[in-house]
């Protein structure tokens, strides 16, 4: 009787045993599919920030199996999501099955409710052998797990600031009672990580900084009343500049005069080209026709006193050293084109100059621009009560700095900034 009994509770616990180890890896399953499918999402929606499409970068299809061996430099959102589920373990390969669909079709196939600009479901499955219980469960154990992802909201739901220099100490700097208020996230390249006002990101006197996501690779450091809504995530991974592929326009061979300093009572209406400097002067106005401004060398200059707006869509291209200067009293108004090769863009700093001068959006001006400001190697200030109330402005810049009562709130509505600000990547399943 006890040698029979023995063999009954040798095999329990070795189900036992078994169906244990079935749930570890159960649990290891779930965690790969969830880094793959949230992978795949980000991919998709910074290779296509304008919206996913299902073109280039952007995978769509029926499930699809990951290869043996995952890619190390991932091109497309199924690369990526196959070098994740690698990360954590899983590969098609032997017993282990991972397959990923993805799409941009509404509802998503696996969760009735919820609409995705784009979603991707990963499958992760692995068959066991019973070893110690194979006399319980002959055919072996399969645990695996499903994960769905999606990107939520709209390209135009969200403005962000991206401050890209690797080193810089005070890459983003908030001072003197200023106000910053994003509906997306700032992202703090720089490794500084000083404990006091020289670390990467330094938030002093009075000046307020909300934002739902704060990411900084350095430190951080406030003192003097200045204040985060979030605490500031440091050490974390560098940030991608989203306008790295951006193409450059070509200047022409020779440029106009941009020179609007002399009176006239009538306001200036300047075509779209290239423009040696660009200045407006005290008290003038200027409307600007939709299409690209070459500004080769010099300033972009807006005295104070002066009044700027536009009949459409524009970009202004700063290349040859030009920079921004938008002077106390003026008034801007102007608005990104709203589709094309430059959709969202606003100011764009040609990314050759490498040691440009700073740009500055100055004390007292009203502006309200719908673009996004994309200067890789400049410094931005905004000081001295500058007002920017851009329905989706956001910020790319090699350093910034907000001073002296500015004040910039990025809305969450209108057109979209080019950037893919505006989606919220979610697990949803």
């Amino acid at each position: 009787m006890m040698t029979l009994s023995l063999t009954v509770i040798l095999g329990m616990l070795g189900l036992v045993v078994d169906l244990g180890w079935a749930y570890y890896r159960q649990q290891a399953a779930q965690a790969a599919a969830d880094a793959a499918a949230v992978a795949a999402v980000r991919a998709a929606v910074t290779a296509d920030p304008g919206g996913p499409t299902c073109a280039n970068k952007v995978f769509c299809g029926a499930a699809t199996n990951c290869p043996a061996i995952a890619p190390l430099s991932p091109s497309t959102s199924f690369d990526n999501a196959c070098m994740l589920a690698s990360a954590n373990g899983f590969t098609t390969s032997g017993i282990d099955t991972v397959s990923v669909q993805a799409g941009i079709t509404s509802p998503v196939p696996t969760v009735s409710g919820p609409a995705a600009a784009y979603w991707a479901i990963v499958r992760v499955h692995e068959a066991l052998p019973a070893l110690f219980g194979a006399a319980f469960a002959r055919g072996g154990l399969s645990p695996g797990a499903i994960a769905t992802a999606g990107a939520m909201g709209s390209a135009g739901a969200g403005s962000c600031i991206y401050i890209l220099d690797p080193t810089a100490s005070d890459a983003f700097q908030a001072g003197n009672a200023a106000s910053v208020q994003l509906s997306c996230g700032i992202y703090v390249d720089s490794t500084a990580s000083a404990s006091n006002s020289a670390a990467a990101m330094y938030v002093t006197g009075g000046a307020t900084v909300t934002a739902p996501v704060i990411d900084v690779v350095g430190s951080f450091y406030k003192d003097n009343g200045g204040s985060t809504s979030v605490v500031p995530a440091t050490g974390a991974s560098s940030a991608n500049d989203p306008f790295a592929n951006l193409p450059s326009p070509t200047p022409a061979g020779s440029c106009q005069s941009g020179n609007f300093t002399a009176w006239q009572a009538t306001q200036y209406t300047p075509a779209p080209g290239t423009y040696c400097g660009f200045s407006l002067g005290n008290g003038m106005a200027l409307q600007m026709s939709s299409g690209i401004y070459i500004v080769n060398g010099g300033t972009f200059s807006i005295q104070g006193g002066s009044t700027v707006t536009s009949t459409g869509g524009v970009l202004i291209y700063l290349t040859n050293g030009a920079t921004v200067n938008i002077a106390n009293g003026s008034s801007v108004t102007l608005s990104a084109q709203s589709s094309g090769a430059y959709q969202g863009v606003l100011f764009y700093q040609d990314r050759t100059m490498l040691s440009p001068a700073g740009s500055t959006f100055a004390g007292g001006a009203t502006m309200n621009l719908t673009g996004s400001l994309y200067l890789p190697h400049g410094t931005l200030t905004v000081n001295n009560g500058s007002g920017t109330a851009g329905t989706q402005m956001a910020i790319v810049a090699d350093k910034v700095n907000f001073q002296g009562g500015a004040h910039l709130l990025a809305d969450a509505g209108g057109t979209h900034t080019g950037l893919s600000a505006g989606y919220t990547v979610s697990m949803i399943q």
